[in-house]
């Protein structure tokens, strides 16, 4: 089956903001003037497209996202839910899964967004899963720096004998993935995202987005 957040998941995220559970206070500091988040007011609800995959079919989804402002600097905030990234319609658990086949292994593009030897469609459309998109999902995930860092920091405190920093140290792409040395960096963070979300996994049981999701707002 593809990567894909469900129905389930985002029907819980919308009973919580229905029973107003979702609060600020796991939120860091305002990034503007580090005022505390336990201060924030919450500002707007505002309509998100997400696009899942349902029996290899892509289907929309509407759901809210709670945004907060900072009385200190009127700067606004989103609280993105753990399936949820910025400037990204497809689910994180797309968004990375996919990322993660083609950073992972010596395939192409095209061949990435296969999922038993057919990409995920469109409903009533020809178009499928376009192999371009996990292209500009690298180029995303790349500018994660603080969740992937605060991610290493509680994986060797959990298990200082750990090899993943040995492993993070030999992460080298094909050249023929890349043509440029800025390529290349963003294939070497992204991967470096991927392997610590896998290892992050096997120790606490859950994604680092779940556990650091509210931090993803400023990353």
């Amino acid at each position: 089956m593809p990567p894909t957040a469900t129905y389930e998941d985002i029907k819980a995220y919308q009973d919580k903001i229905e029973k107003n559970i979702i609060t600020p206070e796991s939120l860091p500091p305002c990034p503007r003037c580090n005022l505390e988040s336990i201060r924030f007011k919450i500002h707007a609800y505002r309509e998100r497209r997400f696009l899942i995959i349902v029996e290899m079919i892509i289907r929309a989804v509407f759901c809210p996202l709670v945004r907060f402002k900072c009385p200190g600097c009127r700067k606004t905030i989103t609280f993105y839910p753990d399936f949820a990234t910025p400037h990204k319609h497809y689910t994180r658990q797309s968004v990375l899964g996919f990322a993660a086949a083609y950073l992972q292994s010596d395939t192409t593009y095209e061949q990435a967004v296969m999922v038993e030897n057919s990409a995920p469609g469109y409903l009533n459309s020809d178009a499928t899963l376009a192999a371009s998109s996990i292209h500009r999902w690298i180029s995303h995930l790349a500018h994660y720096t603080e969740t992937p860092r605060t991610a290493l920091k509680l994986l060797l405190q959990e298990n200082p004998a750990s090899h993943i920093c040995r492993d993070l140290a030999q992460l080298n792409p094909s050249a023929r993935k890349f043509r440029s040395e800025r390529r290349k960096q963003q294939l070497i963070s992204a991967q470096r995202l991927a392997m610590i979300e896998a290892f992050f996994q096997v120790t606490f049981k859950l994604s680092i987005f779940t556990k650091f999701a509210r931090a993803c707002a400023f990353t």
